[in-house]
Order: structure tokens, then sequence, then C-alpha cells
């Protein structure tokens, strides 16, 4: 038996996935949830309760995958892609690759980039990569959010 207690996109951007089981959980298994773009930036922690032989696996990565986002407001979600930008990672690298993984996902080009807080140099609805960057409340803090 295998279940998943729980797969969530954290306020801050970061995917997170806990499995209990009644066999030993490995390091391979739970990197079997990790998107490639996320390959490498992964953490993962197994361990077990002896007295009990209940086994759990735990791994978290930052979002760099496809979602599907509800606003209030909105008629219904929006499917977009989740890019959780690094440290020193640039705004414009960030759209790339996450516009290249919704095109490799959905077999189109998206059309904007949103993000809560815009780089200060940069106007609101510049066009960067074929993409037009928006500044938006509702999108996660230091990700972008790729689609249309």
């Amino acid at each position: 038996m295998e279940e998943i207690i729980f797969n969530r996109l954290t306020m801050e951007g970061i995917r997170e996935v806990k499995l209990i089981s009644d066999a030993p959980v490995w390091e391979e298994r739970m990197r079997l949830f990790v998107p490639e773009p996320a390959i490498g930036l992964e953490k993962v922690r197994c361990y077990d309760t002896a007295a009990l032989r209940v086994f759990y696996g735990e791994a978290s990565w930052p979002a760099r995958e496809a979602v599907d986002f509800q606003c209030e407001g909105w008629p219904k979600f929006r499917r977009l892609v989740v890019w959780k930008l690094m440290s020193g990672e640039r705004v414009s690298e960030g759209m790339r690759c996450a516009a290249w993984r919704y095109f490799e996902l959905f077999l189109r080009w998206p059309a904007f980039a949103f993000i809560r807080t815009k780089p200060a140099q940069v106007e609101n609805g510049i066009e960067i990569e074929d993409l037009m960057l928006m500044e938006a409340d509702w999108a996660l803090p230091g990700c972008l959010m790729v689609g249309g």
C-alpha cells in the first residue's frame, strides 16, 4: 500500500509531495515526482517509524510545472506554467524557460508572463521573448506564471 498524503504548491512556489507506505520508500521513488526542469533542485527525505513499520517519503522542489490556477472573479481556471525564480536568475531567462516548458506541454506558444512585482527598470506590458510581461497581484511571490 502506498498513499500520497499531500501534493501541494506552497504560496512561495515550492511543490511539496509526501507519501506513506507499508514498504520502504527510496529516494529514487520520490524523484519520480520531480518534473524535468526541476531535476537537481529537489530535496528528498525518506524515513520510517520502526515501531509501526510505516515508511515515509518527502520531496520538494521549486515549481517549474503546469498548474491549474483559479482566481476570484475568473469564470474558470487558467492553466499556467509556474516557474519559481532562483536566486540570481534573471526574469528574462525565467520567461524564456517557462515559455518553452509551456510549449513542450501544450504545443503552442504562450502570450503572457505574470509576475507579482516586476523589476524596477522594466515597464508593465513590455514584450520579452514574444511574451508580454504583466504585473499581477495574484501571482505567487518570486514566480513567473506563463500562459495564454
